[in-house]
């Protein structure tokens, strides 16, 4: 027999415990990277053992602790115990599993907490902001950001946290707030883009779209639908088509018979009954405003498909149900229904076009820019500080307009505008000009 001493037995629990620190040590590092997701969870978040604060969370863990340091056992030590005793009882398993829970949760509420205290600071900073006689643009610029970051904080609080239902209900709130700026900074946009329109001489049916690359947005009716979109409808059967391309890895190079049934009208270089590349096709279709080639690519791509893709993408206005036609030539098979966009639709596939988020993205940016109709957009820009990078323009005995890209001040904007029956192209050069120079000279539109 072996006599083992109280100070022995306390030694060896202290080796336990140090384990067990080391343990949850490691559980600290897991969470400080945002790992804490893949690490079982005991409890819940509304309440873990009892606790529903940071601060219950605390003193429970310190109780813990203590209770891990002072079990029962070491208050009555036997004097003898066998030899192949050499070392004390190991904690409790179900003390260890709530200790190692409550750390957890610890990390998780200080981290919340951080993130609450960050989103609240940013949306009084907001509020405060707004406490001014005469808001500006640029101050409504500024609470809106400051409203975006403070949701954004909020957001960061994970659904394990005490903190979870406050955050979501000021999440509400604030987004309420974000919402209301948004539209008058939406309505502000409008009237400067009407007071361009009234100068430019467009008609009351006019629709104006302008973004910059990062989506700054400003639109005046540019969620409705022009008379009819004429050659406009081309560049969501082309984006339409590089998704394809690509889905079914297929090369712009592969030869396409063109039909004798798809001939119409048009000045390009296209002929039925020829085969061409898939790139020549869509660089036609874009840059010559190809008729024939746009409607074989119709065939090629399929109505069903073209629009799928289209709804895929959010674009909800915009729909390719027909086929093209010159003034007396008909198609066969030309579709049903009538094809339609809007110009925000319209600008908003051309920054993605730009921003190369289309696979093959170059190809038609290179064919926007040999745009050989460059009447409108391209002339606009004449004279001002601004360079044009590239255009689709669309004509018909109801709509006129074009979709532009082009670099303003250093920052590249793309513009559409469209207008019904009585528009005119001096009217749509004018009206670029305007918000060219209404950018140059306010830095925003």
């Amino acid at each position: 027999m072996v006599r083992l001493w109280p100070g022995n037995r306390k030694s060896g629990f202290s080796k336990t415990v140090r384990a067990s620190n080391r343990f949850l040590a490691t559980i600290a590092i897991a969470a400080g990277i945002g790992l804490t997701q893949t690490l079982p969870m005991l409890g819940s978040s509304s309440e873990l053992y009892g606790a529903g604060s940071l601060n219950e969370l605390v003193a429970l863990r310190d109780r813990l602790v203590e209770s891990l340091e002072n079990p029962p056992e070491s208050r009555q030590v036997p004097q003898f115990i066998p030899i192949f005793s050499n070392r004390p009882p190991e904690p409790r398993k179900d003390v260890l599993e709530k200790l190692r829970a409550v750390e957890l949760q610890i990390l998780i509420e200080r981290r919340a907490n951080d993130s609450w205290k960050q989103g609240i600071s940013l949306a009084t900073q907001a509020v405060e902001t707004g406490k001014v006689s005469e808001i500006s643009w640029e101050t409504r610029e500024q609470m809106a950001l400051l409203w975006e970051r403070a949701i954004a904080n909020l957001q960061e609080i994970p659904e394990e946290s005490f903190l979870k239902r406050q955050a979501t209900e000021k999440i509400g709130q604030y987004r309420d707030n974000l919402n209301r700026l948004k539209q008058d900074l939406q309505n502000v946009q409008a009237e400067i883009l009407e007071e361009i329109r009234q100068d430019s001489g467009l008609s009351r049916q006019a629709t104006i779209s302008v973004c910059n690359f990062n989506r700054h947005c400003a639109s005046l009716r540019g969620d409705v639908p022009p008379a009819s979109p004429a050659s406009l409808i081309k560049v969501p059967v082309a984006i339409a088509l590089l998704h394809k391309a690509n889905a079914d890895k297929v090369s712009f190079e592969e030869s396409v018979y063109v039909e004798g049934g798809n001939f119409t009208e048009d000045a390009s270089d296209i002929r039925a009954r020829k085969s061409y590349p898939l790139k020549i096709l869509m660089g036609q279709m874009i840059d010559h405003s190809s008729n024939i080639a746009t409607n074989q690519l119709i065939d090629y791509l399929g109505h069903d498909y073209i629009n799928s893709f289209l709804e895929g993408q959010g674009f909800t206005q915009t729909r390719v149900r027909f086929k093209l036609m010159g003034d007396r030539i008909m198609p066969f098979r030309p579709g049903k229904g009538r094809n339609r966009l809007t110009s925000d639709e319209l600008t908003e596939m051309m920054v993605k076009i730009y921003n190369y988020e289309y696979p093959d993205s170059e190809l038609l940016i290179e064919a926007l820019s040999q745009q050989y109709d460059r009447e409108i957009g391209y002339m606009a820009l004449d004279g001002l500080n601004a360079q044009w990078l590239g255009e689709k323009t669309g004509q018909n005995s109801k709509m006129i307009g074009t979709t532009v890209a082009a670099s303003i001040d250093g920052e590249r904007y793309v513009i559409t505008i469209t207008d019904n029956y009585s528009g005119h192209i001096p009217q749509i050069r004018r009206a670029i000009a305007g918000i060219v120079d209404h950018v140059i000279r306010n830095g925003q539109i």
